[in-house]
């Protein structure tokens, strides 16, 4: 997974530089997603798509971005931001504003790398929190069906398949289809659950067999006909997991 990077500035080589920057040194975990150009229009980008991080400079047209970042963080708490700046007056309330980091213009390719190690770290963290706090909170998920919500037990969930543009959740008693991704679901799911496939999350605790099928693996479940499927890349360390759930 790819952290979601937006980056504010009003001069468009400090964007065009930054964007470059981090596709070089970052790419691999940081996808930038949109710009922003003025405070407001970072406020009004911050609740259209949702990132991660804000890359942003602090003298800004119709809204400086230290007041912009203030009024982020009321949409969005978690919102994690790096102030870039040609000036050193704002550490202070950076510092008061829980900043990443705060790092000076011209800005040095090592010194922005590092920048982004330290958000990576603290995004980790949080999204380590907020996993744990939904299943503490979460013994259901909730799923779009058939012009209906419904809230369904995460224990009776055998697998969840992605079929065409939606996915489907396997239970012993039911099929639900919904419009929401895999990842929506990893959200929900705890350990005994495992991506065994691009197209496939599994449930460990309900495995019954597993098979060869040509090039890859097909996985049974306890009351259930229909199988799942397990990659060769990942079925050593399904089965090496498997060994918990015994």
């Amino acid at each position: 997974m790819k952290y979601r990077v937006l980056i504010a500035d009003d001069q468009d080589a400090s964007r065009k530089l930054l964007r470059q920057m981090v596709e070089k040194v970052a790419g691999d975990a940081f996808e930038i997603i949109d710009e922003a150009t003025d405070g407001e229009q970072l406020v009004e980008k911050v609740i259209l798509s949702e990132p991660d991080l804000v890359l942003c400079d602090i003298e800004m047209p119709k809204q400086k971005g230290n007041e912009a970042i203030r009024a982020c963080k009321e949409i969005n708490a978690d919102l994690q931001f790096i102030f870039t700046t040609a000036y050193d007056t704002f550490a202070v309330e950076a510092f008061n504003l829980n900043a990443v980091d705060y790092v000076m213009k011209p800005i040095q390719i090592n010194r922005l790398l590092l920048s982004l190690e330290r958000a990576k770290k603290v995004l980790r963290q949080l999204n380590t929190e907020n996993k744990e706090t939904k299943l503490k909170e979460y013994q259901r998920i909730p799923v779009r069906f058939n012009r209906s919500l419904y809230y369904v037990q995460v224990d009776d969930i055998l697998f969840i398949e992605k079929s065409d543009r939606k996915a489907v959740i396997h239970t012993s008693y039911e099929q639900y289809s919904s419009p929401e991704t895999l990842e929506y679901f990893m959200e929900y799911l705890d350990d005994k659950f495992v991506q065994s496939h691009r197209s496939f999350i599994i449930n460990l605790e309900r495995i019954s067999r597993i098979q060869t099928s040509g090039k890859s693996y097909l996985v049974f479940f306890h009351g259930y006909e229909e199988p799942a499927q397990i990659s060769k890349q990942n079925i050593q360390r399904i089965q090496h997991m498997m060994n918990d759930f015994l």
